[in-house]
């Protein structure tokens, strides 16, 4: 008789590094399409440098496309992957809300070994040009870009179409923004209610909103209508709205997570 052989569960770092070195391989058309695109801009900054004219490529520290770029990341992670129902990676013996973790995981170190490329190249670039004053994207970025990245993967992990839900949401905050820009034509002097395109607007430009979380290098400009308090001290609100956007962005993660947890 034959005696069959148990395998042990695998280990967290098994399953992580695992997780890490699928999602490289999946990404690899990705980081190609990103390797041309670097090329192609790499050639014209050196172009520019050789006319002494390189001075417009470091002039800003502004990097919201980062944080667009951290936002939209999970959905290439993600892509072709059966998040509901019977697929592969649940097949795997790993509890299926810790399998989910793991490759968000595996997610964010690509990202951020693709950003600290990103501000490497920058910085090279940024010494060669000899710009005085170059402004480039500071490290501090990382935090705000992972809290966007985080936000992403909960979007993506936790809704069966994400992408519909995102552009829907999107469409109907541009209709709203519309008609009140409308309405505020007609009712000019008149009071109007606190208004959706308002909330949206605090959203993104309130004292803890996502400008102040995507404007880590620059604590004095992002800070404009925060509140008396804030103005004096720009560095805790930004560290208060960090914290406020990790947390939310942890929680969603885990709620997204939770969706996908054995059921026993």
């Amino acid at each position: 008789m034959n005696d069959g052989t148990l395998h042990a569960t695998p280990r967290w770092r098994e399953v992580a590094l695992e997780q890490i070195r699928f999602v490289g391989l999946r990404l690899r058309r990705e980081a190609l399409v990103a390797a041309a695109v670097v090329g192609i801009v790499t050639l014209i900054i050196a172009v520019d440098i050789a006319r002494g004219s390189a001075e417009t490529w470091f002039d800003s520290d502004e990097w919201i496309g980062i944080a667009f770029f951290s936002f939209l990341f999970p959905f290439a992670v993600w892509r072709r992957e059966k998040r509901f129902g019977p697929a592969f990676l649940w097949t795997l013996p790993v509890d299926r809300r810790h399998l989910a973790l793991t490759r968000v995981l595996a997610g964010w170190v690509w990202l951020m070994t693709a950003l600290a490329f990103f501000m490497a190249w920058q910085h090279v670039l940024a010494i060669l040009s000899r710009v005085a004053g170059a402004e480039i994207v500071p490290p501090i970025a990382i935090i705000g870009a992972t809290a966007m990245y985080l936000l992403g993967s909960a979007l993506v992990l936790g809704l069966r179409h994400p992408l519909r839900w995102l552009l829907g949401t999107a469409g109907v905050f541009f209709l709203l923004g519309t008609l009140n820009e409308a309405l505020g034509r007609t009712t000019s002097g008149q009071s109007r209610m606190f208004s959706s395109s308002e909330v949206l607007r605090w959203l993104v430009y309130g004292p803890y909103g996502i400008d102040t979380l995507l404007s880590s290098g620059r604590f004095h400009t992002a800070m404009s209508d925060a509140t008396t308090v804030w103005r004096a001290h720009p560095q805790l609100a930004w560290a208060t709205t960090v914290i406020l956007w990790l947390l939310i962005s942890f929680a969603a993660l885990w709620a997204a997570a939770s969706r996908h947890r054995e059921q026993r």
